[in-house]
Formats: structure tokens, C-alpha cells, sequence
């Protein structure tokens, strides 16, 4: 269990709290690429790290993402006039900038001087992935922009996908982190096609449930932290073995199998309270089954407010008849699962009243490490992810290995097991001396 005192340090990114500080840091997504497509279109509301933003694309194409609320009177700016070079506040007409420097105030006298000085926040951006991302930090620190392997990827080989989560940013990041949740939270009694795991094309999934004791081992890297998960298989000569890449501020990478699609996912905290979780699905050989991954997730979503139907209130739609038929939950898709037990947590989980085992130890271990890196970010210590030789360029695995090999070779095992499939689909052999 966390101190209270601990507990809100890890939860809390507001601008003056330690964690808040240290999400600044980064490189982060603000927005999904589609609610400011139209230049000259509609301004959107954006909850980012308790700040209350605006982003808009001018009538030349550029994006912007400024304070929401005009300095003069606090009217929303969501109901700007969008212009040229910036929004143009309905109240008086004033027009705030890009830079969030006010531009104009056509109801003051001529000569009037009051604006020289008056600008809202303002923060850099960029496009890449379907995503409007930003840097909301100290100009000085700001660190080179990651680039991501799916960045670049076509429409049919990318799927991004942003969902509310009613709940603190941590109680999602959690969930992933614990590698022994899919077992009981995750696990399908049926083999209907597009309706398990096996059928939806992630084999990886239902190969893991024979086993739900992992071995798990956790490790600090220059991006953040990984994690193995080792399991028993009927061969005791044979293990089967999960990895998952952790990179700071709280982006991972999900253990995948052979040619399955992959999965990178964010916990964007809006304030302490509510979060978005954007599921990126992204597959460089082929192009997605962006049915199959709806029907197994259960996170399809649409602006503006990018929510399900599931609530505390409703209880995630709970069918306690499934339980006996269908899946362990009686919760219909993976992602609306997991929401269910971590949105029944409360808002921000009372972590002074947990009693943590040996299934959690890379909870604690992230755990830890966060309340470390804060302390070293006040001492001026480099952050992870921060080294400008790192390439972002991850790949985890999910797969039958030797039970005495290194699990650090799990990817070597992987991607040696998709050059042997691949080689028996064209007929190749190897050739002969």
C-alpha cells in the first residue's frame, strides 16, 4: 500500500504538482487529427493535465491549441470566430493568437495599449499518427519529438481509437501494467469467430490462460521500464512468455504474437478525476480488421465526446447470465472490462487501503520508479526518454520459447517463428549447400 501522501504525488498533475511537472516534460497527445480537420472549422474543448484548452485549425490549415477562456472577460473562446492567424472572441471581439498573444481589441480606443502585454497559454504542436500532440513544458527542456513506428503508417494499417475513462489517468495505466489481470478479467469461454480472443486474431490472448500464476520480472530502461511475464505450458520443457515495453510519461506497448496486430495505448489525464485511453491498433504488413477489433474491445467512440454507453451507474452493462455461457465478467469487450473494475475503484483509487501480493510486483515496481524519477527531475537528473540517440522504436512479444531460455530473447523467438510461417506460406526452403 502508498502513503496518502504518495498516492496523491502519483495521481495529481495539476501544473504545480510534482507528477503534473514531469508529464510536461513530454511529448503528449492533445486531440485526435479528425476534431480540427476542417480549416477554418469549429474550435474543440480539450482537458489536458487540468488545463482547460482550446484547439482549433486557422483558415490556412494551421493548428493551434491555446487557454480556452479570452483574457478579457473569461468568455469561452470554444465559441470563437476562427480567422485567420487565431480566434476571435465573441464578446468583444478580441482576437487571441496562436502564440496566445492577444492580437486585437476592436472595442477599445484608438491608440489603447492594453494589449501589449496580455497573453493566454499557448502551447507548440505537431501532427503525426491521426493525433494533434504538444509539448506543454519549459520551452528550454523541451525534448526531441518521438518518433514512434506507427506514426507513419496508411489509414488501412492504423487505427486510432480515444475513449473516456471516468476514473484518475493511474487506475487505466495500472491495469496494464498487471500481468495477471487477463486471465480472470479477460477471459472468453467461447471460440465464436470475431467473438473471442482466438477468432478476433489474437491468438497470443488465448494461448496465455492455461497459466494464471506468472512469473513476472520488471527492470528499469532508458524509455521507462519493462516487463516479462513467464507462465507454464503442458510441455514443461516450454514456457510461454509476455513482454511489454513501459515509455514515459505513460504510453506501453501490449505483448503481441506472431503476426498479430499491435497495440500501443495512452492514459491522457484530462484532470485528476477523468481520463482519456487512446488504443492505437496498428499492423505494418497488413491492413487491420478494424471490425474484429471493435467487436473485441468494445471501444468504438465518436467525437465530440468519445464515450460509451458503460457507466458506474449502469454497470458497464453487466449480464450476470453471460458469466455462466460466455466470458468470466459478464462484461462484453476487453477494454469495457477492464473500465468496469477500475471505474468501480472511485475516482482516485484509496491506495492506503490496498493489500498487495506477488501478482503485483510490477505495480510496485512503476510505482517506485515514478516516485524516484519525480525526486530526480528535482534534482535536475535526466528524464527517461529524454536520451536523444533513443529510436522509439519498440516491438514486444507474446510466445512459446524454451523454458530455459532467456526471456529477454522473447522477440528474437517471435520474429524467428514469423520467418519460419512466412517461409511455409510461399513454400521457400532454405537453400542447400
Amino acid at each position: 500500500m502508498l502513503t496518502k501522501e504518495d498516492n496523491d504525488r502519483i495521481t495529481q498533475v495539476g501544473a504545480g504538482k510534482p507528477l503534473g511537472r514531469f508529464f510536461r516534460r513530454y511529448w503528449i497527445p492533445a486531440a485526435k487529427l479528425e476534431e480540427i480537420a476542417e480549416p477554418g472549422g469549429a474550435p474543440v474543448r480539450v482537458g489536458l493535465l487540468g488545463e482547460k484548452l482550446v484547439a482549433f485549425r486557422d483558415p490556412s490549415g494551421r493548428a493551434g491549441l491555446i487557454h480556452e477562456f479570452c483574457p478579457h472577460r473569461r468568455a469561452s473562446l470554444v465559441y470563437g470566430r476562427n480567422e485567420e492567424g487565431g480566434l476571435r472572441c465573441l464578446y468583444h471581439g478580441w482576437k487571441i493568437g496562436h502564440s496566445g498573444q492577444v492580437l486585437e481589441t476592436p472595442a477599445e480606443p484608438a491608440g489603447s495599449k492594453l494589449a501589449k502585454n496580455l497573453c493566454v497559454s499557448a502551447y507548440p504542436v505537431r501532427e503525426a499518427g491521426g493525433l494533434l500532440w504538444t509539448y506543454m513544458g519549459p520551452k528550454e527542456l523541451e525534448p526531441k519529438f518521438p518518433e514512434y513506428p506507427w506514426l507513419n503508417l496508411p489509414p488501412e494499417k492504423l487505427l486510432v481509437v480515444k475513449m473516456y475513462q471516468d476514473c484518475n489517468y493511474l487506475q487505466g495505466l495500472e491495469g496494464d501494467l498487471d500481468p495477471a489481470h487477463p486471465n480472470y478479467l479477460h477471459r472468453d469461454f467461447t471460440l465464436e469467430k470475431d467473438k473471442s480472443w482466438a477468432g478476433a486474431g489474437w491468438q497470443s490472448i488465448a494461448d496465455m490462460m492455461s497459466d494464471g500464476v506468472p512469473t513476472i520480472h520488471c527492470e528499469e530502461t532508458p524509455y521507462l521500464m519493462r516487463v516479462g511475464a513467464i507462465r507454464k505450458t503442458a510441455d514443461p520443457k516450454m514456457s510461454y512468455v509476455r513482454t511489454t515495453e513501459w515509455v514515459a510519461p505513460f504510453y506501453t506497448y501490449i505483448a503481441t504474437g506472431p503476426h498479430e496486430s499491435r497495440l500501443f495505448k495512452a492514459w491522457l489525464p484530462i484532470d485528476d478525476y477523468g481520463c482519456y485511453t487512446f488504443y492505437i491498433h496498428f499492423n505494418p504488413e497488413t491492413p487491420l480488421n478494424v471490425p474484429a477489433s471493435y467487436a473485441n474491445w468494445g471501444h468504438e467512440t465518436h467525437a465530440p465526446g468519445y464515450r460509451t454507453k458503460h457507466t458506474v451507474t449502469n454497470m458497464h452493462f453487466q449480464d450476470r447470465g453471460l458469466m455462466a455461457t460466455a466470458n468470466f465478467s459478464g462484461v462484453e469487450g476487453a477494454a469495457i472490462q477492464d473500465r468496469a473494475v477500475q471505474e468501480s475503484m472511485g475516482p482516485i483509487c484509496d491506495r492506503t487501503q490496498e493489500h498487495l501480493g506477488t501478482s503485483d510486483k510490477a505495480v510496485i515496481f512503476y510505482r517506485r520508479l515514478i516516485l524516484r524519477k519525480l525526486i530526480e527531475m528535482d534534482a535536475g537528473k535526466p528524464l527517461p526518454g529524454h536520451d536523444p540517440s533513443l529510436d522509439f522504436n519498440h516491438r514486444t512479444a507474446s510466445v512459446f520459447m524454451p523454458a530455459d531460455a532467456d526471456w529477454h530473447d522473447a522477440l528474437k523467438f517471435l520474429e524467428e517463428q514469423e520467418r519460419e510461417s512466412a517461409q511455409q506460406k510461399t513454400g521457400a526452403t532454405a537453400p542447400v549447400d
